[in-house]
């Protein structure tokens, strides 16, 4: 067979994002709470290996089935256990149900792994049962052996999906233990990988990513001031680019990374104001219409959706991105209002809920079903939610779908998990 795409330079590209402190375990995982019953039938056989680090078969098969869109067949029912295409009989897996499998091998090379894989259609929708749809070798260092499996993932899924993957990306979440200890962290989608990038004894809130993928914004309350700073995850370099009298909050870079919205209430109450990613004098867009908080931008940074109580209770708006007229957008009690990547959806929080309105339709679906949600974000595909909510006395984080049949959690290691973020790409 012919293997192509060696990629161990995006890997690189995505691991520069670790640094010397990362764990080889983390403090989330993601555990699934309600499947898809329809989802599409796919088998991931275990890859032909001798002592690798982790099971990359393994890491397929969750991301696949995390995604909501797969449902991979137990190990326990395959008929076979093929590492090659030559090995495959596709009538031995269409019998049982299953449309494509993915086979696969993992050997070691010079300073890491080199995993190869095949993605074979069992039906014959290519053209004949047994076909070659997509294949690949990617050579990895074995301290990102994880970042290779995630890298079949996304080729097995865009194939099949025709939907970018998403699960070389990563999340900031916000850790709170006890009264006096937070620590803001970075992990892998899936929760593996995780690191800190800042501790406090003050609280940190509303971690956000630049475009990039390369920096953090969130709120600081270091000198007992809230204030907006902006940290470069590879050096560590920290910047104030907001400390207005008052409160300063709900940091939101525009698409191109130029500018940071945010809400201060440096006049008594909370309005939207715009700054300079590096910094320089913010310039306010709202005033004189009750408080103003939690900006967001449009994908085309042309407009700015946020939350307001102008008209007596909190609901979400738009304005202009450089201010102006503001229209309410969703309804009585939302908050928490995010664009989905395609600009075709809203996701926000409504009746303590996670909410999708179709900004064509005005249509809204109910897609939680989880206790005081807050905080949504949505992947760079559109296809998944993280937020967090409150289970028994603690704050946990959730994943849900965008159409709300796919639901899990990642139950946390002790303490409160609030405000994730779900990173850009962090690949072209």
């Amino acid at each position: 067979m012919k293997l192509f795409s060696r990629i161990s330079s995006v890997i690189a590209i995505v691991s520069t994002l670790v640094t010397s402190q990362v764990m080889a375990d983390s403090d989330v995982r993601i555990s699934i709470d309600e499947g898809v019953s329809m989802a599409q039938p796919i088998a991931v056989v275990p890859f032909k290996s001798n002592g690798v680090p982790a099971d990359v078969a393994q890491i397929i098969s969750d991301d696949l089935q995390n995604s909501g869109k797969f449902t991979p067949l137990e190990r326990a029912r395959m008929p076979a256990q093929p590492s090659s295409a030559g090995e495959v009989m596709a009538e031995q897996w269409s019998a049982i149900g299953i449309d494509n499998i993915v086979v696969g091998q993992v050997s070691s090379v010079s300073g890491g792994y080199n995993i190869a894989y095949q993605l074979i259609d069992t039906l014959g929708t290519s053209g004949a049962a047994g076909n070659v749809i997509a294949q690949g070798s990617f050579i990895v260092p074995e301290a990102h052996f994880r970042q290779g499996g995630h890298t079949v993932s996304d080729q097995v899924f865009e194939k099949l999906t025709q939907i970018r993957g998403a699960f070389r990306t990563k999340i900031a979440y916000v850790v709170q233990r006890g009264v006096s200890s937070y620590e803001l962290r970075v992990s892998d989608y899936d929760g593996f990988n995780a690191f800190t990038i800042t501790t406090s004894k003050e609280p940190l809130m509303s971690p956000e990513w630049s475009p990039e993928g390369s920096k953090l914004a969130y709120v600081t309350f270091e000198n007992k001031k809230a204030q907006i700073v902006v940290h470069d995850i590879r050096s560590g370099a920290r910047r104030v680019v907001a400390a207005l009298q008052g409160h300063n909050g709900a940091p939101a870079f525009s698409p191109d990374g130029s500018r940071i919205a945010f809400a201060s209430n440096q006049d008594g109450e909370l309005n939207i104001y715009v700054v300079g990613s590096g910094g320089g004098e913010p310039s306010k867009l709202t005033s004189n219409a009750g408080n103003n908080t939690e900006p967001s931008w449009s994908p085309d940074g042309s407009t700015i959706y946020f939350t307001s109580d102008r008209a007596g209770a909190p609901q979400v708006y738009r304005m202009n991105s450089s201010g102006g007229a503001a229209s309410p957008m969703g309804g009585r009690g939302s908050y928490n209002a995010k664009v989905s990547s395609d600009g075709k959806n809203l996701i926000m929080i409504a009746g303590d809920r996670v909410v999708k309105r179709d900004l064509a339709s005005g249509s809204t679906e109910v897609l939680s079903s989880t206790f005081l949600d807050e905080s949504p974000s949505i992947s760079p595909n559109g296809i998944m939610v993280i937020y967090s909510s409150t289970k028994g006395t603690s704050k946990v984080l959730q994943l849900v779908s965008a159409d709300g049949r796919f639901k899990a959690n990642l139950p946390g290691a002790g303490g409160h998990y609030k405000f994730p973020a779900w990173s850009p790409y962090l690949i072209n």
